[in-house]
């Protein structure tokens, strides 16, 4: 089982990169929305690591290891930038390539036919890889303070605290456009 996705990505801007240096494989975990990242052990290829699935409350252990060394693939002009192997999971491979200068991602599986559950597992991490790469394929500041807020703040929450997160952020957001609302109409209004 095979399926290939667009990830809108110039394949330009990701060869500049390094991505062995922004990206590991626990890092890679932590960007799974939904998976909690429990005991980590490294290996000589990559990591084991304990998860439980936030949505399903399933425990797994997943391996993980990453390749960054770029080859050509079968076509002419594809080539590699990443790929993610992984062991205990329906998903065998994850591939990063190029193709006619976009990045695409390519989903291999060891069943005939990807499960529902996993399927859409896959659709959450793949856009998190995704934004998380776009992040360092830009320079501009809001691109910066992002990248640093990822980093430092939302890798190292599990799932549960990432949506109080972003709940009481929304929050915030609303209040401060009420009270902009009520000063602009004080002052307009009763001047």
């Amino acid at each position: 089982m095979e399926k290939t996705y667009d990830l809108k990505i110039p394949a330009g801007k990701t060869r500049e990169l390094d991505l062995s240096r922004i990206l590991n494989e626990e890092k890679l975990l932590h960007l799974h929305p939904h998976w909690f990242v429990g005991e980590c052990q490294e290996q000589d290829n990559g990591v084991i690591a304990s998860l439980k699935d936030y949505e399903t409350e399933n425990e797994f252990q997943l391996g993980l290891s990453i390749d960054f060394t770029a080859s050509k693939m079968n076509e002419s002009d594809n080539q590699t930038v990443m790929r993610i192997s992984l062991s205990g999971f329906a998903v065998s491979e994850i591939l990063f390539f190029s193709e006619h200068d976009m990045m695409r991602v390519k989903i291999t599986g060891s069943g005939d036919v990807i499960e529902e559950e996993l399927e859409k597992s896959m659709f959450l991490w793949i856009p998190a890889i995704q934004e998380y790469i776009r992040l360092y394929t830009s320079n501009k500041p809001t691109a910066l303070f992002f990248r640093m807020i990822m980093n430092k703040m939302i890798l190292q929450m599990n799932p549960s605290q990432r949506k109080i997160c972003i709940m009481l952020t929304k929050i915030t957001i609303v209040e401060v456009l009420v009270i902009l609302v009520i000063v602009v109409g004080y002052v307009f209004f009763v001047q």
